[in-house]
Parts: C-alpha cells; structure tokens; sequence
C-alpha cells in the first residue's frame, strides 16, 4: 500500500478501512419455537434429575 494513501487515511490500517465486509443474514426461529424447544430441553433435564434422586435414595438403602 502506498504510503500517500495511509496519510490520507490518517494512518488507520485496520482491514475495515480498505476491504469491504461481508456479512452473511442470519435468520432465527420464531420466538415461540426458541420457547418450545428451551421447555422440552428442560423437561428432559427434569426428567434426569427425578431419575438421580431416585438412584441416590435408593443407594442410601
């Protein structure tokens, strides 16, 4: 890079001055599906923990 262009550029060299940024869409799910799919994980991990406390209370015995 010349150098007369860094001056001009007020020596600012950071890629975002000289190369354009891509950037890709991102799309998410509806909220409501985000929701859904948190209380179904977490009804999973309900489950678990209901099958560990049985485990360790009948370890106890």
């Amino acid at each position: 890079m010349p150098v007369g262009e860094i001056r001009e550029n007020g020596y600012d060299r950071s890629i975002s001055r000289y190369k354009e940024m891509e950037y890709e869409e991102v799309e998410y799910e509806k909220p409501e599906v985000i929701i859904h799919r948190i209380e179904e994980i977490e009804g999973q991990i309900l489950t678990n923990i209901a099958e560990l406390k049985k485990l360790l209370a009948e370890s106890k015995k």
